[in-house]
């Protein structure tokens, strides 16, 4: 396949997730057989979490490329192109390197399901992770730094055998898929803890999670290294906005640490090189200026909590911002509106193009506009950034924006861009 024929099929896979599936490591396991298991080629690192576990694994995989390894790193979701989700010694999946493995991979899914070894096609992030895995062995990594998906025990990442495993912070999110409390959520997290794991490094957790953490290490054998206040508080300084950020860090540079004992050793100026040279998108991203325009991909309570705590610092020396927010109708859109709307002084309610899980604007308004001091309905992006712009404008001062809520609102805002001012 060419590279836009390999962005065509997985396109045409379907959507990342779908409520009901019941997902399985059979199916992963058997496609990446055939693929020569090239998840065995590579040391690694997992890492899952309900939030921050995307800036984790990039801080580790930015300390240990400044250490002079050769570096990949595996994440979801991408923000505006799919070869986001591999990136190589720091730079995204060259477009044929993507489509020379997709169809690698298709080849390997067609003859599978044409002899009945797979009882029904994969999924787009099952056909994805042995992409992803494919790719990272062809290139020669010597560590690659793999973020879940989804949960953590029947995740397509779980066939590793890592080095280390990380758990950050967890929280409600995605209860159709992982249970519908901290319990049963931490219990799929906690599935990446497996024999053969030197150590799985846990974020500052509710206790009833950290419980449930705890007793899967012990039953696995595993040592388990329970961040403290202490360590976030000396956690080494990143370019990533967000009090957060401090507790991602901690972990990160705890995983640096101990990939010392597993034959990485990363020196401490790589880890603060590293970890000050990080660019991880969508997160507090300040993408304009003029008035100023930042990205955030809040999309569940815990983000919008720890947005929340950045808009209260913030407006010490700023005005209150404008957001603009759009979601998707599957989240937990009332306590995150309660969450943001309050801090803004006025709030252009807009929705992702071409999303059909989307909220629409009229019925994000209808329910939660009167939360906002002021409010109004945008129907794309780039309307939605004209009002912004113009509410901005309307005080003493100009208000920065924020663009929240959903991913994929961020991305669309990236493509997009400044626009004009």
């Amino acid at each position: 396949m060419t590279p836009d024929e390999s962005l065509q099929y997985l396109h045409e896979l379907g959507a990342e997730l779908h409520p009901g599936r019941k997902f399985t490591l059979a199916t992963i396991a058997r496609l990446l057989a055939p693929l020569g298991d090239p998840h065995h080629a590579f040391a690694s690192v997992h890492i899952a979490g309900t939030n921050g576990k995307g800036s984790t694994a990039a801080l580790v995989a930015s300390a240990a490329h400044a250490a002079g390894y050769r570096v990949g790193l595996y994440t979801s979701p991408h923000l505006q192109r799919v070869n986001e989700r591999i990136r190589i010694a720091g730079d995204d999946l060259d477009p044929e390197a993507l489509a020379s493995a997709a169809t690698r991979v298709r080849d390997v899914v067609e003859q599978l399901l044409a002899t009945g070894e797979l009882p029904y096609p994969p999924s787009f992030f099952e056909v994805m992770t042995a992409i992803g895995f494919l790719a990272l062995a062809r290139a020669r990594i010597e560590l690659a730094v793999v973020e879940v998906g989804l949960g953590g025990r029947l995740d397509a990442t779980n066939v590793l055998a890592p080095l280390l495993a990380a758990i950050t912070p967890i929280g409600l999110d995605h209860e159709a898929f992982l249970g519908p409390d901290i319990p049963s959520i931490a219990g799929e997290k906690a599935g990446i803890i497996k024999p053969g794991i030197r150590s799985v490094i846990v974020a500052l957790q509710p206790a009833e999670a950290m419980a449930v953490i705890a007793a899967r290490c012990q039953s696995a054998g595993v040592s388990l290294h329970a961040i403290t206040p202490a360590e976030v508080a000396a956690a080494p300084a990143t370019a990533l906005r967000g009090a957060h950020q401090h507790v991602n860090a901690a972990v990160a540079a705890a995983l640096c640490r101990a990939l010392a004992a597993c034959g990485f050793p990363i020196p401490e100026a790589a880890i603060s090189d590293g970890f000050a040279s990080i660019r991880w998108p969508g997160r507090l991203e300040r993408l304009c200026d003029h008035p100023e325009v930042f990205l955030d991909g809040a999309h569940n309570p815990m983000a919008a909590r720890a947005l929340a705590a950045f808009l209260d610092e913030y407006r010490g020396a700023h005005p209150a911002p404008v957001l603009i927010f759009g979601c998707m109708r599957d989240k937990a859109v009332e306590e995150i509106c309660e969450l943001l709307f309050p801090r803004a002084a006025a709030v252009v309610l807009t929705a992702p193009a071409h999303h059909p899980r989307a909220l629409a604007p009229a019925a994000l308004a209808e329910t939660y506009g009167p939360l906002a001091p002021q409010w109004e309905i945008a129907a794309t992006y780039p309307e939605a950034l004209t009002a912004a712009r113009r509410l901005s404008a309307a005080g003493d001062a100009s208000r920065p924006i924020f663009v929240t809520g959903s991913l994929y609102l961020v991305g669309e805002a990236r493509d997009y861009g400044c626009g004009a001012p």
